[in-house]
């Protein structure tokens, strides 16, 4: 059956109806108009007793006329929209034309995420001087902070924000890394040195001179890949013997170092724009992308094929696809931004900066379309 069939039908009925009703009024006695004294003797009788005439069911059919004469409009309307559904179409879009001419879309800052809503970033701690490196421990849930102005390392409880000094006299110290075995690696810049530090007592010592040792990763097998500033170089250096060798040249102010499962290194520059990949095996070194008016300090990676960078000159946290190189901003408004580490397993970026506070940041908001925006402290 069409739909103008069944609406057809739906109005023919609704029609008879309403002539029954009609004939209804017209042919039974009292039908019509009441009169007043009627009306009024009929209130005052108790309400919950039969009526002793047909008035209430007379107003009844007075109601049940229009109801169905009302049906009948309805079922006629359908039916015109059964057979031409374009007219409605017409409508329709003429009536969104309408809302789309006078809708005006703004977004206040007021409008912007911010942590009581969104828990995509916690300020940590603060007070840690002039921080231009960072290193965490999953594990033990701390994270080690270099002051480069205090020339000390500090220790910070990451579900509290408590700190206290693990080591001092470290030099110009700049960046830091940590192994399994309780011995934080850190680099003096103006001592041109890489030390060992002993957590447990703070006691420190040298493992190799590094011409402007700057950035510093472990590669869990006994190596340190060492950032040296000065001459643009990558150093690698075994930690036993403190033997050295320069594996690729050219990284113009070397900065940040991390290493990845496949022989490669990823090497950043805090006065630079240029995140370079360098082959561990042959020295070979290619531009993975240049970050526009922003620098590629310190460099972190996700296990993923993709790069946290961090931007001190505008205070910006940068995720970057290593194999094409395609950037974008997850992360603004964090000071001046050097140190950059990640805990995978609990999906958590951490950032220090040289105003001495310690960021934390959710790796699922900074994924997102957006990222987590501007931090508020």
């Amino acid at each position: 059956m069409s739909f103008k069939n069944v609406f057809d039908s739906g109005g023919d009925e609704a029609g008879s109806a309403e002539q029954s009703t009609q004939a209804l009024n017209s042919d039974t006695p009292g039908a019509g108009d009441i009169s007043g004294a009627v009306r009024d003797l009929e209130g005052q009788r108790d309400p919950w007793l039969v009526r002793q005439t047909a008035h209430g069911a007379l107003d009844v059919m007075g109601f049940l006329g229009p109801l169905f004469q009302k049906f009948q409009d309805v079922s006629a309307d359908q039916r015109q929209v059964s057979e031409d559904p374009g007219s409605v179409s017409g409508m329709a879009s003429s009536a969104m034309d309408k809302a789309s001419a006078s809708l005006k879309v703004e977004i206040r800052d007021e409008d912007l995420p911010r942590i009581s809503d969104t828990r995509s970033f916690l300020l940590i701690t603060t007070g840690l001087g002039r921080s231009e490196g960072l290193a965490v421990d999953p594990a033990r849930k701390t994270a080690y902070v270099p002051d480069r102005s205090g020339r000390k390392l500090s220790v910070v409880d990451l579900a509290t924000g408590a700190q206290r000094v693990v080591a001092g006299g470290l030099g110009d110290i700049g960046d830091v890394a940590v192994d399994r075995n309780g011995t934080a690696y850190t680099t003096d810049y103006g001592g041109s040195r890489l030390l060992a530090v002993d957590l447990a007592n703070g006691s420190s010592r040298q493992v190799a001179a590094v011409p402007a040792a700057y950035g510093v990763a472990l590669d869990g097998t006994g190596k340190a890949y060492v950032a040296n500033w000065n001459d643009g170089q990558l150093v690698a250096v075994d930690l036993q013997s403190g033997e050295k060798k320069t594996i690729a040249s050219g990284l113009v102010h070397a900065s940040g170092v991390a290493l990845d499962r496949n022989g490669k290194a990823y090497v950043g520059q805090s006065d630079g724009t240029t995140l370079y990949e360098v082959d561990l095996a042959d020295g070979t070194k290619r531009v993975v992308t240049s970050l526009p008016a922003a620098n590629t300090a310190r460099v972190e990676l996700d296990g993923a094929g993709k790069a946290y960078v961090t931007d001190q000159s505008g205070g910006r946290l940068y995720e970057v696809g290593l194999a094409d190189g395609a950037q974008r901003v997850v992360a603004s408004g964090l000071g001046h931004p050097f140190g950059v580490a990640l805990d995978g397993g609990n999906g958590q970026i951490y950032v220090s900066n040289q105003e001495g506070q310690l960021w934390r940041l959710s790796q699922r908001a900074a994924q997102a379309l957006g990222g987590i925006g501007k931090v508020v402290a």
